[in-house]
């Protein structure tokens, strides 16, 4: 059992440690091949090499190097893809006979890692007792249960990039448990940008492919790892994408505190392994924390399992010449309208870095299946 798993997960580190090395490599050539060239030459022709010819060179080597981002990302997708098939074509048929599914289903936990939980497409959410507070997934720090479900987040940032530009951003989620050990998400983005200085421009932004793995999960805790693909599938030019390739590790945490009340907890690393420029941070580590406390039953009408919640996230960049630590405070509220059809609104305010933007209105529609 144990060897499928390691098998199945094979091209996704495979494709992840090309991203990482060809990321690292890349960008520190990028500065250094032109000076080397202009030195080379120089010394061989005993005259300084004109400026024209070295820019040439450079805007060479970057287009070079664009058509070889591309071409990874298009790789990276397919050995995800790979991955994926082999995955689901042989974890089924081994694990059919070595789990039988039942409503009362054991703990997760480390020591029955690779004998537990990873019967395909038998994830069922965990039952809620009276006393409990529910486990589902917030505005802004990443989730640290499974959920299966339909999102449509909408944000709007007032006088984004210190006081630059309104940013409106749409980005829609399908996540689906493909056990109880294994989560899949995808999560592509439309944004609108509205500068003080000129017009609106609209279209896709960039597109994140996410694997979750569940490490443990009890009554009262879960514990889970997370791995973030964020492709440039947006225009960078247009300000709609960020140009770069991110591979973002973390780990979440729930925990059911008593009398309704929980909390979420989140650690993580973005680290750019392709597009990075000098400019660009090395890293930047990802933070978050929240409080919830839910009001009412989840059979109350129109207003099931109301819960209030507020959170803190935070990013420090590492690695470039102007660090940002930026540090936001995100009061809400979550609710099911019914038929599992959830609302969720709140409003975030930054506390550090204040000048990064002044407020952002969130909103969150979605349904559970």
């Amino acid at each position: 059992m144990g060897w499928l798993v390691i098998f199945s997960a094979v091209p996704i580190v495979l494709a992840f440690g090309c991203a990482f090395a060809t990321g690292m490599i890349f960008g520190s050539m990028e500065g250094e091949v032109p000076v080397r060239l202009n030195e080379a030459i120089a010394s061989f022709n005993n005259f300084e090499f004109p400026k024209r010819r070295l820019s040439v060179k450079r805007n060479w080597f970057r287009k070079c190097y664009g058509k070889f981002v591309l071409f990874h990302c298009k790789f990276l997708i397919f050995l995800c893809s790979l991955s994926f098939f082999i995955f689901s074509s042989y974890f089924p048929s081994s694990l059919h006979g070595s789990e039988e599914f039942s409503g009362k289903k054991p703990d997760l936990t480390l020591s029955n890692f690779f004998s537990e939980g990873w019967k395909f497409m038998q994830w069922e959410e965990p039952e809620q007792e009276p006393d409990q507070s529910p486990r589902f997934r917030l505005l802004k720090i990443p989730a640290t249960v499974f959920e299966r479900e339909v999102r449509m987040n909408y944000s709007f940032t007032n006088n984004g990039d210190r006081g630059k530009v309104d940013e409106h951003e749409w980005e829609f989620e399908f996540e689906v448990p493909v056990s109880r050990r294994l989560l899949l998400e995808v999560e592509p983005k439309i944004i609108s940008l509205s500068p003080n200085d000129g017009d609106t421009t609209s279209g896709f932004g960039d597109t994140s492919l996410i694997t979750r793995i569940m490490l443990l999960e009890t009554r009262n805790t879960t514990l889970l790892s997370l791995l973030e693909t964020t492709l440039p599938t947006g225009d960078e030019g247009q300000g709609l994408g960020s140009g770069l390739t991110t591979i973002s590790p973390g780990i979440g945490l729930w925990r059911d505190l008593g009398k309704r009340y929980a909390l979420h907890s989140f650690f993580g690393l973005d680290i750019p392994v392709g597009g990075k420029d000098d400019d660009d941070p090395d890293t930047t580590i990802v933070y978050g924390t929240a409080l919830t406390k839910t009001v009412t039953s989840k059979d109350t009408p129109f207003f099931g399992n109301l819960t209030f919640f507020v959170e803190f996230n935070g990013s420090s960049d590492i690695g470039s010449d102007g660090d940002t630590t930026v540090v936001s405070v995100l009061p809400g509220a979550r609710w099911n309208l019914g038929r599992d059809f959830w609302l969720m609104p709140g409003v975030e305010f930054p506390i550090t870095g204040r000048d990064e933007f002044d407020t952002r209105i969130w909103f969150s529609i979605l349904k559970d299946f």
